[in-house]
C-alpha cells in the first residue's frame, strides 16, 4: 500500500536516465498519423453504400475495431521508447553497507513499559517488533539507544544482528541508574551517532508517552538536521492501565518533529511500514555518486504480451517483426568486461559440493551461451543469493563484495587481500572487523588513513574501530576489581567451576586486579573467547554495570 512518503519519493525522484531516447516520440507520432489518415480515406468509400451492402462486403471489420491493430502497435511503441529511455526514480543499492542509512532505536525503558495493555507486555512486544525488522531489514547500520531518567548507548551502530540482539533482549528497567523518562535525554547520544554519517538517519522512538520538554527538544533538534524520526506507540487505550497510551503527546510530537507515527500492530504492518519509511528517506537523501536504478525493464512484461496479439492473422506482421527486434536488442544484456583472477580455495577441510541435477546443469549451460561469468554473477546478485554469485564473480572485487553480503567475511578478507588497491584494502579492513578482528582492522586502517588522508570513509572507520575497542577497554576497567567496579564484576582468569544444575561460582579473592586493555583482551585468542562468552552469557549485567559506571561520570564535576 503506497503513503505520501512513497509518492514523495516518486514525485521527487522521477527522472530518464537516457531522456534522448524520447526523442523517437516525433517521427513515430507522424507515422501513426499519417497510417490513421491512410485507413480513414480508404473506408471513405464504404459511407457510400448502404448498409446492408457494406456489411456484406467489408472483411475485417469497420470502426475502431478496423484501426485496433494500429491503436496496439501505438501502445507497444511507446511503451518501448519508454524502456529505452530508462524511467527511474530511485538509486541503486551500494554494495557496502557504510553507504546504507543509520538506524538508531530509542527504546523507553521506564516502568511504564511493563504495562500489559499489550500482551506480554509493551516492552517484550516492543523487542519482538525491533527483532522483526532488524530481520528484514536489508544491510545498514542499527544503534540501540535505552532512557528513563537517563539515557544510555546500548549497542553503538553496527550492522552485526548477532551481537545486537542480546543487549536488546537484556534491556529492562532493573538495569537503568533512576527510575523515570526523560526522552530528551538520547538527543545527544543520537547526534553523537549520526554526526559521523555521511547521510541522514533514522531515529525510531518507542514509547507510551513523551513530556512537553522533550516534544520542544526534539523539535529543535529535528528541525536543524535532515534526520527522520518514527514513532511508534507502545500501549491499547482499549485496555486499562496504570499508565495508559498518550497519543496527544504523541500526536504532538510528531506535529511539532514532522515525524510519522505508528501504532504496535498484531501483525507485520507496522515494521513493513517503519523498513518502508527507512527506505525512502534513505531514497530521497541518497548520494548524488550513486548511479540510477534502471526501472523501465518491468515495462518489458506489457510489451511481451502486447506482441502475443501480432500471431493474429491480418494484424500487421510486418510491424510486429520490427517491433520484436527493437525489443530483441533491448533484452541483450551489456558486456561485462572484468579481469581474470585465480579462485582461492577458501575452505580445503570441506567435503567435495554435490554434483548438480540435470535441472541445474541445464540451467547453467543456458547461463553459459548468453552471459559472462561477471554478468551471471550481477544476476544472482540482485536476486540475493549472494554465495551464489560470488562463486561466479571473476572480478575480484564483486566477488568479495558477494561474499561480504553473504556474511562470509573471512573469504571476503581473503579475496579482497589478493590486490593492494585502495578500495580492496579498505573492503579487507571492514571484512575484518565484522569478524571481530578489531586489533587487526585498527592496524590496517591506520595504514590506509597513512596512505590515503584525504579518504573520509576511512577515517570514519578508523574512528569507530576505535570506539568500539576503547568500549573494550571500559568494560575491562569495570571488570578489574578496582574502585569504580561494582558487583557485575566478572572474572577473567581461572577457569570458573561449575556443575551440573548448579550456578556457576565466582571467587571475589581470585578476580584478576590487573586492567586488561582491548589489545591484550584481543590478541589472546583463549582470554578473548572467555571474555566473550561472560559478556554474552549475562549481557543485562554488563548493561546494568555500563549503564550505572556513565551515569556516575555525568555526576561527577
Amino acid at each position: 500500500m503506497m503513503d505520501l512518503s512513497d509518492l514523495t519519493l516518486l514525485l521527487t525522484q522521477f527522472r530518464f536516465i537516457r531522456p534522448v531516447w524520447l526523442l523517437l516520440f516525433v517521427p513515430f507520432a507522424w507515422l501513426f498519423y499519417v497510417q490513421w489518415k491512410s485507413q480513414e480515406a480508404g473506408s471513405q468509400w464504404q459511407r457510400t453504400l448502404p448498409e446492408h451492402l457494406r456489411k456484406a462486403l467489408t472483411v475485417g471489420g469497420s470502426g475502431w475495431r478496423r484501426q485496433l491493430p494500429l491503436l496496439i502497435l501505438m501502445l507497444t511503441t511507446i511503451l518501448v521508447i519508454l524502456v529505452c529511455a530508462g524511467p527511474t526514480w530511485k538509486k541503486q543499492p551500494s554494495p557496502f553497507h557504510e553507504d546504507k542509512t543509520p538506524l538508531i532505536v530509542l527504546m523507553d525503558t521506564s516502568q511504564a513499559m511493563l504495562e500489559k495493555d499489550v500482551a506480554p507486555d509493551r516492552l517484550t512486544r516492543a523487542k519482538q517488533k525491533v527483532e522483526d525488522l532488524l530481520a528484514i531489514r536489508a544491510g545498514g547500520g542499527n544503534a540501540l539507544i535505552a532512557y528513563a531518567a537517563t539515557a544510555h548507548v546500548a549497542m553503538p551502530l553496527t550492522r552485526d544482528i548477532a551481537v545486537f540482539k542480546p543487549m536488546l533482549e537484556a534491556l529492562s528497567p532493573e538495569i537503568m541508574p533512576r527510575e523515570g523518562k526523560n526522552a530528551a535525554s538520547a538527543i545527544s547520544l543520537i547526534q553523537q551517532q549520526l554526526q559521523r554519517r555521511d547521510i541522514p538517519g533514522t531515529v525510531l522512538l518507542i514509547s507510551n508517552d513523551v513530556s512537553a520538554q522533550s516534544i520542544s527538544q526534539f523539535h529543535d533538534y529535528f528541525s536543524q538536521h535532515q534526520h527522520q524520526l518514527l514513532v511508534l506507540a507502545a500501549g491499547d487505550n482499549t485496555r486499562t492501565s496504570d499508565l495508559p497510551l498518550n497519543m496527544n503527546h504523541l500526536n504532538a510530537l510528531v506535529d511539532m518533529s514532522n515525524a510519522d507515527l505508528h501504532a504496535l500492530t498484531v501483525d507485520d504492518t507496522d515494521v513493513e511500514w517503519i523498513k518502508r519509511k527507512v527506505e525512502n528517506h534513505a531514497a530521497l537523501n541518497a548520494s548524488t555518486h550513486q548511479p540510477w536504478q534502471d526501472m523501465g525493464y518491468y515495462l518489458l512484461f506489457p510489451v511481451a504480451l502486447l506482441l502475443l496479439l501480432w500471431f493474429r492473422r491480418g494484424w500487421l506482421v510486418q510491424w510486429s517483426v520490427a517491433a520484436l527486434a527493437v525489443v530483441t536488442l533491448l533484452a541483450v544484456p551489456e558486456p561485462v568486461y572484468a579481469e581474470s583472477v585465480h579462485q582461492v580455495n577458501l575452505d580445503s577441510q570441506k567435503s567435495a559440493p554435490p554434483e548438480p541435477d540435470v535441472g541445474e546443469r541445464l540451467k547453467q549451460f543456458w547461463l553459459d551461451l548468453w552471459l559472462t561469468p561477471d554478468q551471471q554473477g550481477q544476476w544472482y546478485f540482485r536476486r540475493g543469493d549472494y554465495l551464489e554469485a560470488a562463486e561466479h564473480f571473476a572480478d575480484p572485487l564483486w566477488k568479495g563484495v558477494a561474499y561480504y553480503y553473504a556474511s562470509q567475511f573471512n573469504a571476503a578478507h581473503t579475496v579482497f587481500m589478493q590486490s593492494s588497491e585502495e578500495v580492496m584494502q579498505f573492503n579487507a579492513a571492514n571484512a575484518l572487523a565484522h569478524q571481530r578482528e578489531y586489533v587487526a582492522a585498527l592496524k590496517l586502517l591506520r595504514e590506509l588513513v597513512k596512505t590515503y588522508p584525504d579518504n573520509a570513509a576511512m577515517q570514519h572507520n578508523l574512528q569507530v574501530i576505535e570506539g568500539i575497542i576503547e568500549e573494550i577497554n571500559q568494560f575491562s576497567e569495570s571488570q578489574s576489581g578496582g574502585e569504580n567496579a561494582n558487583e557485575g564484576s566478572v572474572e577473567l582468569g581461572d577457569e570458573p567451576q561449575t556443575a551440573d544444575g548448579a550456578d556457576e561460582q565466582t571467587n571475589t579473592q581470585v578476580m584478576i586486579q590487573d586492567k586488561l586493555t582491548a589489545e591484550q583482551l584481543l590478541g589472546d585468542e583463549a582470554i578473548a573467547n572467555k571474555w566473550l562468552e561472560r559478556v554474552e552469557a549475562d549481557p543485562k549485567m554488563f548493561l546494568r554495570s555500563k549503564f550505572s559506571i556513565q551515569y556516575q561520570q555525568a555526576q561527577e564535576p
